[in-house]
């Protein structure tokens, strides 16, 4: 996906043909969340828990959903990305990814922890792809294609342990409390996750944006490492359900 959207942006650049661009930004950002999905589906049949068509709702409306919440938010609380105000990010877009994740917990229809990450997932993709296509239309305004296409090889490397890290980590504490109580309840566990997934978005974010150090901004891959590997942990005791193996018929 990632050497499609490279050779669309090269042909733009040859042709100057800019109406495959959508399409450019499109495979660039979903190329390193749809990676991702498919490797921890690999690991835990996550997949196979919620119907398809629920999946792709998730993917569609519930990360639109997200967006529009998000971004109004942000707007509202973050005047200036380049100040520390940008620390309120993750407490913001955290809260908005979950909003949609919430309202389908709160009908007990996929009340469980593998179907609880596997929506989550759905919902932080389809945030993280149509945020990373507005940040390259963004910077096409300002640079040529090739530009763009930088912008979204970053992203792309990036936001699969930002954004699904931090929702599925979410997803995985509270799907996992509400599924053994029967119901959504707020307890110290789901409230903790919560928080610590918003600190690290901010932090994240943080590290990108404000002036700081050269050595502080190191930091910014070891907020993605601990991202995924707090992800990596809850998520440890799911597994691929395994098919019975027939006996042989005796003759």
């Amino acid at each position: 996906m990632m050497a499609l959207s490279a050779a669309l942006i090269l042909m733009t650049e040859a042709v100057g043909n800019r109406a495959v661009m959508p399409a450019a930004f499109f495979y660039g950002a979903a190329s390193g969340p749809v990676a991702l999905l498919v490797a921890i589906h690999d690991r835990t049949g996550i997949g196979d828990t919620v119907p398809g068509i629920t999946l792709a709702g998730m993917f569609l409306f519930g990360g639109g959903v997200a967006l529009l919440l998000g971004g109004y938010f942000d707007s509202l609380l973050i005047p200036d990305k380049s100040d520390p105000t940008i620390l309120r990010v993750g407490w913001i877009e955290e809260a908005a990814k979950f909003v949609p994740l919430l309202a389908v917990a709160l009908t007990r229809r996929h009340l469980t922890k593998p179907a609880g990450v596997a929506l989550g997932l759905s919902c932080a993709t389809g945030f993280a792809i149509m945020e990373s296509m507005s940040y390259a239309w963004k910077s096409i305004n300002h640079d040529s294609a090739v530009g763009a296409g930088v912008v979204l090889f970053m992203r792309g490397l990036t936001t699969p342990f930002s954004h699904l890290a931090w929702t599925g980590l979410i997803c995985a504490i509270a799907f996992g409390v509400w599924q053994s109580r029967g119901r959504v309840v707020v307890t110290s566990a789901v409230t903790g996750v919560f928080a610590a997934a918003a600190v690290l978005h901010s932090l994240n974010d943080g590290l990108l944006t404000l002036d700081l150090p050269g050595p502080v901004r190191l930091l910014f891959p070891v907020v993605a490492l601990v991202s995924y590997w707090l992800f990596h942990r809850a998520t440890l005791d799911l597994a691929p359900a395994v098919a019975p193996v027939p006996r042989p018929s005796r003759a």
